[in-house]
């Protein structure tokens, strides 16, 4: 009997990819996942800016799919050292795409709501991008790329949920309101919250149907920063006092933000079987966990 061929996760040491690993394991979905610098037991390790590397990495798997979740994730580190940020999140992004095509190997990537200019979101698929960042001109670059090689860029935004680093929005205002601090969050930045699981679980689904285009995967409910903060403190019963709100501006942030953002999910929900899940339950969810892994650790 023929083994199937696993599916590779690049970046499945950080959020969205570990999401992935978790789904494909619960549907019995053969997979390999990559980290480059935070080691993670089972993960194997990959730069994607070396192109050989890659090339030799994905022959030796030869994956039905690659899901690239890896990039340079800050919108400041992007803007600080764009030559460095583009090494990965661009020509990374090139080796990849000519490595799963040289494999025959369907190709799915993760772009962001940061491709627009923020002036008159949720945006859909049909709008023309126009970013305003560094970080946003990377990710339309790599668009490009893909799109070109016939593969699945999927748009998110605001992803959050358990990660071993911790980064994403929801576990850095656990960590300071839990440690009684203040947390500061603007009031003018829109976005459509995406609980991570759930993205995974609607990636895999569109990945098996060997889904081509632009995809919007996105929590079906738009928010304000400091809306989501306030709800998401209310879910793991912590202060929501200790959570300010402030305009962007005085954040002093080194890359601009697109602020009326977001993006419609309508056309990806239209293709799923899989429903996508709004903020409260995503963060009704994650609690939910939360208090079941400290229940098996206690």
């Amino acid at each position: 009997m023929t083994r199937p061929q696993p599916q590779l996760v690049v970046g499945a040491s950080g959020l969205v990819g570990g999401a992935l690993i978790e789904a494909a394991g619960r549907r019995g979905i053969p997979a390999v996942g990559t980290y480059h610098r935070h080691a993670q037991p089972g993960l194997l390790q990959l730069d994607i800016r070396n192109a050989a590397s890659v090339d030799r990495f994905v022959r030796s798997v030869r994956p039905s799919v690659v899901h690239l979740a890896a990039a340079v994730g800050s919108a400041d580190l992007c803007e600080v050292d764009t030559a460095a940020a583009a090494a990965v999140n661009v020509e990374g992004v090139q080796n990849v795409t000519t490595a799963a095509a040289g494999v025959g190997a369907h190709l799915v990537f993760f772009s962001s709501d940061y491709v627009f200019d923020g002036t008159a979101g949720p945006y859909s698929e049909d709008e023309p991008v126009a970013p305003i960042c560094r970080y946003g001109e990377l990710k339309v670059e790599a668009e490009q790329i893909v799109l070109a090689a016939g593969g699945l860029v999927v748009r998110t935004t605001v992803v959050y949920g358990w990660e071993e680093q911790g980064k994403n929005f929801v576990c850095r205002l656990l960590r300071t309101l839990a440690a009684g601090a203040t947390l500061d969050a603007p009031i003018d930045q829109l976005g459509s919250p995406t609980y991570a699981p759930n993205l995974a679980e609607v990636t895999l689904e569109l990945a098996g149907r060997a889904e081509r285009g632009v995809l919007h995967v996105v929590g079906p409910h738009r928010i304000d920063r400091y809306g989501f903060a306030c709800a998401a403190a209310r879910a793991f019963g912590l202060d929501e006092s200790l959570v300010l709100p402030v305009e962007t501006r005085m954040l002093e942030q080194i890359a601009p933000r697109p602020l009326a953002a977001g993006m419609r999910p309508d056309r990806a929900q239209a293709l799923l079987q899989t429903r996508l899940v709004g903020y409260r339950e995503g963060l009704a969810l994650m609690a939910a966990q939360g208090a079941a892994v400290s229940e098996l650790a206690a």
